[in-house]
């Protein structure tokens, strides 16, 4: 069940029919108007509401539902997915002049060989965002042929081919590019404009040596650039002390030379991985608040391949795509209507929760980072017996259900009118996190939970309870 609109609400039996309902005034008791009631699938085959958004296009109403259902493989999918079973996103869409009659318009089908941990539509209905183990792919458009993509691996060898437009190395402290121009240019024709996360450097009326979002944040005032003859050289002072893949991020125009001090200093750092210790301890002398090599199966990361994708939906292709294989998925929650559900990904032990947007411009990543909750992770693989993961809107607080009976709020730390002082190594404290345990009367199973910034709500099989916890 989704509610898309302050009164209409889609509703899925789970047997392979669609229901949109009018609900009135959900401040008292209506009764909901059955407005439209489709079965999208072929063979009415059952499925999964899990997300619905209602938008406008030129005064025409258009709800997109995602739904999802699991198939056996054919011979042919098997070879090529690799797998036994499909994981199907059915990507519907219905239309409307007036909220009232309502059309089946277009069915669009994305196949992925594992299921995925989060999948959301954009609130203008134009992008859809999975986050899953393995790659989904669209496979059918109902509106528009589906092409296959050029493989990779054909990009990459086109790409080897081509003679790099410049050279650049790198140290801790600075970026140097190496450009070779055409005979007969002087500094003035050289147009040069920087700022500390973005560069537009090239010839006057003629083609960008470099433009676009750096890699890394630069002083201004120590980054330089000379022309001698034909070669102009450009320095980059970084702020911080790390290793760019790029200088431009997305241009690949160029060739990267290793700076042998780079090289030494590299090695360095990959001393505790090459060490012929059996267990390294790049920590020394410092204790540890676990062992990470100790490591339970509910501490275990997803696949290298784990991904977090954006999908274009009239083009097919993935406009953004970024590596999670080294996280694991924790929850998502609505955060706020006009923006798609958040998701939660463990980093190390802490809880980060980042906001897939709308819209996102040219070099922009489309998921910002918005909260963090410390040790989360840790916490949420010691309850086995979780069925339930949620936050507040405005994440001050997370709680954790059980099958029954207990749910465990975390709230983020809040500060304390008289600091606290560690007896052992002196340092203060000016914070404290607490964790409270809400113990429910009945021993129903719990089928549901949702939190406001105030209250937190659980569903029983008998009882629907409202606990204030601001």
């Amino acid at each position: 069940m989704c509610f898309v609109s302050e009164e209409l609400v889609v509703l899925c039996d789970g047997a392979g029919k669609v229901h949109v309902c009018c609900t009135g005034d959900r401040n008292s008791s209506q009764q909901w108007k059955v407005l439209f009631s489709n079965e999208p699938l072929e063979n009415k085959t059952p499925f999964v509401l899990i997300d619905a958004v209602l938008h406008s296009i030129d005064s025409v109403y258009k709800l997109q539902c995602l739904c999802v259902h699991v198939i056996d493989c054919d011979a042919e999918q098997k070879d090529k997915y690799k797998s036994t079973h499909i994981t199907v996103i059915e990507w519907i869409t219905f239309s409307s002049g007036d909220k009232n009659t309502w059309v089946y318009e277009r069915s669009r089908r994305l196949y992925g060989r594992r299921p995925f941990d989060y999948a959301a539509l954009t609130k203008d209905g134009l992008a859809l965002i999975v986050g899953a183990e393995g790659e989904f792919v669209f496979e059918y458009d109902s509106m528009k042929p589906v092409r296959d993509e050029e493989p990779m691996e054909t990009a990459s060898n086109e790409q080897d081919k081509k003679e790099p437009e410049y050279t650049w190395s790198q140290n801790t402290e600075e970026i140097t590019a190496l450009f070779t121009l055409p005979s007969g240019l002087t500094k003035a024709d050289i147009y040069y404009t920087l700022s500390h996360d973005y560069i537009d450097f090239g010839i006057k009326n003629g083609k960008h040596l470099l433009k676009g979002q750096l890699y890394g944040d630069v002083e201004v005032e120590t980054s330089t650039w000379t022309i001698q003859n034909q070669r102009v050289e450009l320095n980059l002072t970084k702020v911080e002390d790390q290793v760019w893949p790029q200088i431009v991020v997305g241009d690949n125009r160029g060739e990267m030379t290793m700076d042998p001090v780079m090289i030494a200093q590299i090695h360095e750092r990959l001393a505790g991985l090459t060490s012929d210790q059996m267990n390294p301890d790049p920590d020394e002398g410092k204790e540890k608040p676990y062992n990470s090599q100790q490591l339970e199966d509910c501490d275990v990361y997803p696949e290298d391949d784990s991904t977090l994708m954006r999908f274009d939906g009239d083009t097919h292709k993935i406009t953004h795509k970024t590596n999670t294989g080294s996280h694991q998925f924790l929850f998502f929650a609505a955060l706020g209507k006009d923006k798609p559900p958040a998701l939660c990904l463990r980093h190390d032990v802490d809880g980060i929760v980042w906001q897939p947007e709308n819209e996102c411009k040219e070099m922009q990543s489309p998921w910002q980072h918005v909260s963090t909750f410390n040790a989360f992770g840790y916490v949420q693989a010691s309850k086995q017996n979780r069925k339930f993961t949620v936050c507040a809107p405005d994440c001050s607080f997370a709680v954790i259900c059980d099958i029954w009976r207990h749910a465990y709020v975390y709230r983020q730390p809040a500060a304390i009118s008289s600091p606290l002082r560690n007896r052992k190594d002196g340092r203060q404290v000016n914070t404290v996190a607490k964790q409270q345990v809400v113990s429910l009367e009945c021993t129903d199973h719990i089928y549901g939970v949702r939190t406001t910034a105030q209250t937190l709500f659980i569903l029983t099989e008998s009882v629907l309870y409202a606990v204030h916890i601001n």
